[in-house]
């Protein structure tokens, strides 16, 4: 199995030393999923961890009243899984293959025996974990008072963040309409917009950057530190 060599500060597998991912791939179990293809289940007890090595998952649960609600779209060298490995609960939400999707199954024992062999790992997890409830908190934040073009301008912003600066981010509008929960015609209508302002082009399921700072200022966060 090929060891991948994943990127971004933000990735809980970019932390590790080369030796340390080659022995992860060499004991984990790779698995393929198809388009629309679901991984797992709201509710579903299964305690291990999943690393994406190529493609988009995404996730959703339902609410108290049955309705979809859109969380997050993850894509290579990001995980999950976490939340069911550290508290024994049953997982959160769903997951579903976009696109073409390759992971690394990694058991419960597994990464118990990584976390005791590496101590400092525990504390990366934590502080990645902390991130996405922070990003969660934001998402409901815009949510309520934003419009469409900021929450979109937000999406790609972010998503070029946790890619370590990238300026091409890899999604389709309608990933960008789920995870905002949003209809596709308003994500179009927002890109089009960007494409006339000269901050972005737009390519074949991928998003070219050309004016972050002036994707920040749409959003009202400035200019970056």
């Amino acid at each position: 199995m090929t060891v991948q060599a994943f990127s971004g500060a933000h990735l809980l597998f970019a932390t590790l030393d080369a030796a340390t991912r080659a022995e992860l791939f060499a004991e984990g179990k790779e698995v393929r999923y198809r388009s629309g293809q679901t991984i797992h289940r709201q509710g579903d007890h299964n305690r291990s961890l999943q690393v994406i090595i190529e493609g988009q998952v995404s996730f959703s649960r339902l609410d108290q009243d049955g309705r979809k609600v859109n969380a997050a779209v993850f894509g290579p060298g990001e995980t999950f899984g976490e939340i069911p490995l550290l508290t024994g609960r049953p997982r959160t939400h769903d997951a579903v293959a976009v696109g073409a999707v390759r992971l690394l199954w990694i058991s419960d024992r597994q990464f118990r025996d990584l976390l005791n062999r590496k101590p400092d790992l525990r504390d990366r997890l934590l502080a990645e974990l902390a991130e996405r409830l922070i990003h969660a908190a934001d998402r409901l934040d815009s949510a309520l008072r934003l419009s469409v073009p900021q929450r979109v301008a937000q999406f790609v912003v972010v998503e070029v963040e946790r890619s370590a600066g990238l300026r091409s981010v890899n999604v389709r509008q309608t990933d960008i309409a789920e995870a905002l929960g949003v209809t596709r015609e308003a994500v179009a209508a927002a890109l089009r917009q960007f494409r006339a302002a000269r901050w972005i082009e737009t390519r074949y399921r991928v998003i070219d950057v050309l004016d972050i700072e002036a994707l920040r200022l749409a959003i009202g966060r400035g200019p970056a530190a």
